[in-house]
């Protein structure tokens, strides 16, 4: 497997990824991180600008829907959250998590985000986490381009991704983290290490958030970064300028 090529950026080789992870993805994530990603989901959610009960949202990259108990009690029962994944594998997880959502309106819809079918200006809020460290850079500055385009005037974002601390001894347990936890959890839940290597190997490449705020700045949005426990998650929340 050449882990070092654009080839694990591509998006055909993202959806077989993840088809291949769908079964334990959710559990294994968070056991392997401790239940910190679901501490740092809800601190995204909670840093996202206020946003009206009846607002129509999109969650990208939304794996299982992970997020939506963070997000559907923001919405009323007029309010749309679009979810949106690249997996057809994940989405039909997804799909499944919908069946016992009540009271609110969730849309699900497979695709490519840099190659989606959504109107401009068509979202009060954009929401994701975890799902940006399959970005290279050039992806991330077309999400980017994504996120300005999707939003209304007015409209507020947040993302959450795991990142690299500062510091020897956060940098190194970091790195412990990736190359031997992540694996030994794929190990036990799929017999098999090589694609949660992979999500070691796309978050030590990915590193932070910066170079995404910077991509958002360039396109004239308002942004504020975020860290969480020392670095050990990063983030960007902000505003489109009205």
């Amino acid at each position: 497997m050449n882990t070092h090529s654009e080839h694990i950026y591509e998006p055909e080789y993202i959806k077989s990824l993840f088809d291949k992870m769908s079964k334990t993805y959710g559990l294994a994530n968070y056991i392997s991180s401790f239940g910190f990603t679901e501490r740092w989901r809800a601190a995204c959610l909670r840093n996202l600008p206020a946003i009206r009960p009846e607002s129509t949202g999109y969650d990208l990259m939304t794996g299982m829907g992970e997020a939506w108990a963070h997000i559907l009690p923001k919405l009323n029962a007029t309010g749309k959250l679009i979810a949106v994944n690249i997996s057809p594998v994940m989405v039909q997880k997804a799909g499944a998590h919908r069946d016992k959502v009540r009271n609110h309106t969730v849309e699900i819809v497979q695709c490519d985000v840099l190659n989606n079918p959504f109107s401009a200006n068509s979202a009060d809020f954009i929401v994701s986490t975890f799902g940006l460290k399959t970005f290279n850079d050039s992806q991330t500055l077309a999400l980017a381009r994504e996120v300005n385009r999707l939003l209304k005037p007015g409209g507020a974002f947040s993302f959450v991704e795991i990142s690299a601390p500062k510091g020897w001894l956060f940098y190194g347990l970091y790195l412990f983290y990736l190359k031997n936890i992540i694996p030994l959890i794929g190990r036990l839940f799929l017999n098999s290490a090589d694609e949660y290597r992979m999500l070691g190997i796309y978050c030590q490449k990915f590193a932070n958030c910066h170079k995404f705020a910077d991509a958002l700045r360039q396109q004239g949005l308002e942004v504020t970064d975020k860290s969480y426990f020392f670095g050990c998650a990063s983030g960007v929340t902000g505003r489109k300028k009205i």
